[in-house]
């Protein structure tokens, strides 16, 4: 037999793992003390292919010597669900006992043939034998004609007559009367006999009334009686019948233990009947495990057999595997993967339920799919049945379109709706936001706070406060605070503006009431400047297209799609999400929205509903959503008119793209022209279906080719990102001619969009790039700046060549770093340098031709620059005239020219004056080589400038280092002459030495003489010495300092004074000798008091003369000090005269007429005077000694050490 793929759904025999349940059974059969056994398990669990096992088995069993099936009856009683596809609630059918148990008694008394149990009165119909019922009629012929010959003998004569007299007249002879006579009876009980089985055997006499109210009832009305009332049937069944096993099926499933208690009674009283020959009589019941309690079920059962099930939502999976295998290794392959088998089979926990489903797939394959070619899943096709069996009365229903499936899809539409009106929304929001930015005069929260004010009080006046009509109050500073909340002016419901008119006479607080509506447009542009300024406009364009996208994608979501983004509880309504197993096949996708291919025939000769819906709704003019599926496209265009494609109602995403496909048909230039009309449904549906179609490119050069503004609408929408409007550009100008580009380019949008985006030409790069060029030359575009990666060669040496740029640092960088990258460090700091290095003759021409605009925006950008010197000085000479620039650059460069008269020292000698600032910043800046030569040059064009000055000021170290013999006396007498600084001329006029000194000594001012005789500027002689003494003493002092030698030659020559005196002998510069000798030589002429009480301190050498001199010119106070200092030079009556002239205690030494001490303070100098008395025999000797005085400040007597002096005698 050929290998199918249908399998029964009844029992089966050969059970796999069954083993231990048949030798069990066979355990429980050979134990006589064993009638109720009882195999349980959960529905499904393959209780009944066991039993059928077992029994196969047992007749296989040769040495079995009792066969359980010829003496076994199975009796099955079920009940079932009925489904109610609206409620999805299922309901049991009820059955009560009473036709629990008539259905038993009809299972046992029906399985008997009749004549088994002759005395039942449950006896069902069975065939009449034709032959043996005419038998018995005959036999009852012939016993009434006998009794009718004995009883009545006249009777058979008048029969025989009448039928002599009917057949004599054709048949005389007797023989035929009695052929003729036999022949009716035989035809009367013939027709008794068909009368009996036809008829007479239906009817039964129920009662029989007799007279005198006697009835007679038949026992017919005991055939309805129940089963505990007719036990004695049963019994009087096992008796005849000679049965010992009865397996009951399913009893379990309907819900009502009470029958299992009469059939346990009922296996007792038959075990207990002594007229029962064959015993035990044994009761099997396949039942579920919780058909009874746990104390219970062992006192009902005596032996119980657990049963595993065969299959549950565990296992399901791999049976369905092993029929998907064993089908291929047939031949037959399904397309069905091991992954989706493992996903649904959790739903599957019934073998039947899996073989049927099997079942049906087959057939629904053969049919669907492969009689009508159909490009089906099987996957899919599998699911749906799955869904078809487990939810039968639902999936009935989809043939009406109604029902759970339907309402899923259904709310997915509802879904759908209610999302892109959300989400547009948010559209509207977010656009309502971006265009009131852009539009709003005041960009600023400060800006737009200024202009409510003003409009509220009506005037610039000063604002004071908000208020509310009675006591709150809202002051000026708190309303411009850039974080106040704006929202609380209408919340608050604030009345009245509080302001100072300083124009009036009176300049008095005034009082404006507020118009709500001028408050509420301040207070909502306000909130949209904010926004605004807190997430930034690039923000809410990406935020935009964000929602944007989310609503084109919501529009062509499949349901899987859907629920991959939102929760299923969103999506479904109540009824639908009750439903598990269709919530999941519809979230893996497995069922879908081409779910009636897989339960319909697929005709294909017209158009379907949905398709004249929409035919309808345009000639309607009532426009459905722009996403509204159609199927029957070609048929649809074909029904619908030219003209209706000129109306809003024609716009449909799959019809636009079929009509796409017939690029020069009339009623597609139809629709595109509608589109053309710049209005904002056609813009919504050209920019929802630019996303969605497959024809992109052929759609927006019609497009473009027929709307002029359509780029000037892309670009000036703010609600489009960036990458948007790129799509729609890239287009344009890859499927559009030069002409319609250029078309495109109303009020030089398109320039400017290419012009304000650096990266465009990366974006463009799939564009044809000579369609690039021609489009830039066309419309002479200037980049101001411009990325350069992955941007074709020729295109960029196009732009570069034909200076399609701004003149600005990034452009220049920009095509630095394509040249030679290696230059792009040097230009931060070598701008123009770098340029002529590069050697670019294109950019260089274009710089040097714009060479203002270089420097000026470019060049002098950089802090630091350090261009070479040599092209330094050509950017001056290019820059002549612009003194400005030109003394900026020079400011900013570092820099430095070894000769100024090379900077342009041609154009300087030809015109001075416009070069003096240029050569001025030079030395400011320090960018000339410190030279002698370099200030000549300059002095020689602009003399002793104020730059010079200070350029001089500035090197005048390195300068005093350097010969100056290149400079002539009359550079260096205006040097004299210029006032410089004393620092300054103190470090050059040594190197500046005139060849002939002939200045007048009182014509050179003092610091400058001070410093030439410092510097030994000229010779020293008696006259110039006059000269100088006469401008500065104290110059005249250095002078000589500085010439001692030659003073002290010439000091004969040149006249003293004690001033002189005093700074000569003083000063530390002057030599010790010469102090020493002009000390010695004056000092007795011009002794003055200074000279007197210092010269000690200057180690002076003192003689008698002098000190006498010095004695004569200091106070009288001050003698002791000058004796006790020059003591040693006086004899002993010299010293006498000068003690004279001093007080106590001194003074008591002069008298040396007797012996007497003198008390001396003790200190070194009055020990050294003592020391030099006693050496020249003034005193006898002297000593320290302690004595005690009375100190009158402290009224007391206290101890003192003094010096005691013993002063000698002289006679």
């Amino acid at each position: 037999m050929a290998y199918s793929e249908y399998r029964d759904l009844t029992p089966t025999d050969s059970v796999d793992n069954g083993d231990e349940y048949i030798e069990a059974l066979n355990w429980a059969f050979q134990n006589k003390k064993v009638r109720n056994i009882a195999l349980t398990g959960p529905y499904g669990a393959g209780k009944s292919s066991i039993i059928e096992t077992f029994l196969r088995k047992n007749d296989e069993d040769k040495s079995a010597l009792n066969k359980i099936r010829s003496s076994a009856l199975k009796i099955s009683m079920a009940t079932f669900l009925k489904g109610n596809a609206a409620t999805d609630d299922h309901v049991k059918i009820e059955v009560d006992a009473d036709e629990v148990e008539k259905g038993i008694l009809k299972q046992l008394f029906y399985k008997v043939e009749p004549s088994r149990i002759p005395q039942s009165r449950y006896r069902k119909l069975h065939p009449i034998k034709r032959f043996k019922t005419f038998f018995y009629v005959s036999v009852a012929m012939l016993f009434v004609l006998l009794f009718m010959e004995a009883m009545m003998p006249t009777t058979r004569d008048k029969f025989m007559k009448v039928i002599e007299r009917v057949v004599s007249p054709v048949f005389p002879a007797p023989l035929f009367t009695q052929i003729a006579a036999g022949l009716l009876l035989v035809f009367i009980v013939w027709i008794i006999t068909c009368l009996y089985r036809t008829a007479i055997s239906k009817f039964r006499v129920k009662e029989i009334k007799l007279p005198a109210d006697t009835t007679v009832q038949s026992g017919a009305e005991e055939t309805d009686s129940v089963f505990n009332r007719n036990l004695d049937e049963i019994m009087y069944f096992f008796e005849e019948t000679g049965y010992k096993t009865v397996f009951f099926e399913d009893l379990d499933r309907l819900d009502d233990p009470k029958i299992f208690v009469h059939l346990r009674e009922l296996n007792n009283l038959l075990n207990n009947d002594d007229a029962i020959k064959a015993k035990p009589i044994v009761f099997v019941y396949a039942v579920r495990d919780d058909i009874f309690s746990k104390e219970d079920r062992t006192k009902f059962f005596d032996f119980i057999i657990p049963v595993i099930p065969i299959i549950n939502s565990t296992n399901s999976g791999e049976i369905l595997l092993q029929r998907l295998q064993e089908a291929k290794a047939n031949g037959i392959e399904h397309d069905i993967s091991q992954g989706f088998v493992l996903d649904i089979s959790p739903f599957i926990s019934d073998m039947r339920i899996l073989q049927n489903i099997y079942n049906e797939f087959v057939i629904y394959k053969k049919t669907l799919r492969m009689s009508q070619e159909l490009s089906l899943s099987d996957e899919q096709m599998l699911a749906m049945l799955v869904f078809k069996n487990l939810y039968p009365s639902d999936f009935a229903d989809i043939q009406d379109e109604k029902g759970v499936l339907k309402k899923a899809f259904v709310d997915k539409s509802d879904f759908i709706a209610r999302k892109k009106q959300s989400i547009q929304e948010d559209i509207d929001n977010y656009s309502s936001v971006i265009r009131g930015a852009q539009n709003d005069t005041c960009k600023t929260i400060r800006e737009l706070k200024y202009a409510m004010l003003g409009t509220l009080m009506g005037g610039p006046y000063r604002f004071n406060s908000f208020n509310d009509g009675n006591a709150l109050s809202i002051e000026a500073a708190a309303i411009m605070d850039d974080d106040y909340d704006m929202n609380l002016l209408i919340q608050g419901g604030y009345k009245s503006v509080y302001y100072n008119d300083y124009n009036s006479y009176h300049g008095n607080n005034k009082k404006v009431t507020i118009k709500v509506d001028n408050l509420a447009t301040y207070v909502e542009r306000w909130n949209v400047i904010k926004e605004v300024g807190e997430k930034g406009l690039e923000h809410l364009q990406a935020e935009l297209e964000k929602f944007r996208e989310r609503q084109h994608k919501l529009s062509g979501m499949s349901i899987v799609e859907l629920l991959k983004v939102y929760p299923t509880n969103e999506v479904f309504s109540a009824n639908v999400k009750a439903n598990k197993l269709l919530v999941f096949l519809l979230r893996r996708g497995y069922i879908d929205e081409k779910y009636a291919s897989y339960i319909n025939y697929f005709k294909g000769t017209s158009i379907t509903k949905d398709d004249m819906n929409f035919i309808l709704a345009v000639k309607n003019q009532t426009p459905l959503d722009f996403d509204y599926h159609l199927t029957k496209i070609p048929m649809v265009v074909e029904r619908l008119q030219e003209y209706e494609f000129e109306q809003k109602a024609i716009y449909n995403f799959d019809l636009l793209e079929e009509l796409l496909g017939e690029e020069n048909s009339e009623k597609l230039m139809a629709f595109i022209q509608q589109l053309a009309d710049g209005d904002d449904l056609s813009w919504r549906f050209i920019d929802e279906f630019v996303n969605r179609t497959s024809q992109q490119p052929l759609f927006i050069r019609l497009l473009s080719k027929n709307w002029t503004g359509m780029w000037a609408h892309i670009s000036a929408d703010e609600t489009l990102t960036y990458d948007h409007q790129l799509m729609y550009l890239q287009n344009i100008l890859s499927e559009s001619e030069i002409s319609t580009i250029e078309a495109q380019n109303i009020d030089s949008c398109m320039i400017h969009y290419f012009e304000e985006h650096a990266d465009i030409l990366q974006k463009l790069r799939d564009c044809n790039n000579e369609k690039i060029i021609s489009v830039i030359d066309s419309l002479d575009m200037h980049f101001p700046a411009l990325n350069t990666a992955t941007v074709p060669s020729n295109v960029l040496d196009s732009i570069f060549e034909k200076h399609h740029y701004v003149m600005n640092e990034e452009m220049l960088k920009t095509i630095i770093a394509y040249k030679n990258s290696d230059f792009l460090d040097e230009f931060e700091g070598k701008p123009y340098s770098t340029l002529i290095t590069l050697n670019y003759s294109a950019l260089l021409q274009y710089v040097q031709d714009n060479v203002v605009e270089f420097v000026d925006e470019i060049v002098l950008a950089h802090r630091s620059l350090s261009d070479s010197p040599e092209d330094i000085v050509d950017m001056l000479i290019r820059l002549e005239g612009e003194t400005e620039i030109q003394v900026k650059l020079v400011e900013q460069e570092s820099f430095c020219v070894d000769c100024i008269d090379a900077c342009a020292g041609e154009y300087v000698q030809a015109n001075k004056n416009a070069w003096m600032s240029v050569w001025n910043a030079l030395l400011k800046k320090n960018a000339v080589k410190v030279s002698w030569e370099n200030v000549f040059d300059y002095w020689k064009v602009y003399q002793f400038s104020e730059a010079l000055k200070e350029y001089v000021n500035s090197h005048a170290e390195e300068l005093a280092e350097i010969d100056a013999a290149v400079v002539n006396d009359s550079f260096i007498k205006a040097f004299i002459g210029a006032n410089l600084e004393q620092e300054i001329e103190q470090k050059l006029l040594p190197v500046l030495r005139l060849e002939k000194f002939d200045l007048e000594i009182s014509s050179i001012a003092e610091p400058t003489l001070r410093i030439m005789v410092d510097c030994n500027y000229f010779e020293f002689t008696a006259d110039r010495y006059t000269e100088v003494n006469d401008v500065s003493s104290e110059i005249g002092i250095k002078f000589i300092l500085k010439n001692q030698e030659d003073y002290m030659s010439l000091s004969n020559s040149i006249p003293m004074t004690s001033s002189l005196l005093e700074q000569l002998v003083f000063n530390d510069g002057f030599a010790v000798n010469n102090r020493h000798q002009v000390f010695c030589d004056y000092a007795e002429s011009y002794m003055t008091e200074k000279i007197a009480m210092q010269m000690k301190a200057h180690d002076l050498p003192v003689s008698r003369d002098i000190f006498e001199a010095a004695w004569n010119c200091i106070a009288q106070e001050d003698h002791i000090e000058l004796l006790l200092d020059y003591c040693t030079i006086l004899n002993a009556s010299e010293l006498k005269q000068y003690f004279a002239e001093l007080k106590a205690p001194y003074s008591e030494l002069s008298d040396r007429s007797r012996r007497h001490e003198v008390s001396l303070p003790i200190n070194d100098k009055n020990k050294a005077l003592a020391e030099h008395l006693k050496k020249i025999g003034y005193l006898t000797n002297w000593e320290e000694k302690t004595e005690k005085y009375f100190d009158v400040a402290t009224n007391c007597e206290k101890i003192r050490k003094v010096l005691k002096l013993r002063v000698k005698q002289v006679r």
